[in-house]
């Protein structure tokens, strides 16, 4: 069985060595979005990008870079979205934030569910 629903999503783009409250940055958002109710979020970790300075962030051989991107994607009904953005445009900083509008699939396979 196969579920699927208009749903909001947004992405953050941040640098790996941003903090919030002696937290890494991309740690207190997703913490913020779990106590808030929000449906999801996942943090991913980018091994080469570049933004408004145009300064390439890359990952170092010895795996020792601070400044590589980090990519949270957050997703919930767009009136939710809508009350935590405010908090969350007070935690960032500095970075980039996109928001969609995505479909989102709740897979139901043999007792299983799969989320895509």
């Amino acid at each position: 069985m196969k579920e699927c629903s208009k749903v909001e999503r947004i992405t953050c783009i941040i640098d790996e060595d941003r903090k919030h409250n002696g937290e890494p940055l991309y740690r207190a958002i997703v913490e913020e979005a779990q106590k808030f109710g929000i449906a999801g979020a996942t943090v991913n970790k980018g091994i080469m990008g570049y933004g408004a300075a145009k300064k390439i962030h890359k990952e170092n051989p010895l795996g020792r870079s601070s400044d590589i991107p980090i990519i949270i994607r957050i997703v919930d009904d767009k009136e939710k979205l809508d009350a935590f953005s405010d908090q969350l445009c007070d935690m960032i900083q500095q970075g980039i934030i996109l928001r969609e509008p995505v479909t989102m699939c709740l897979v139901r396979c043999g007792g299983k569910t799969i989320e895509s």
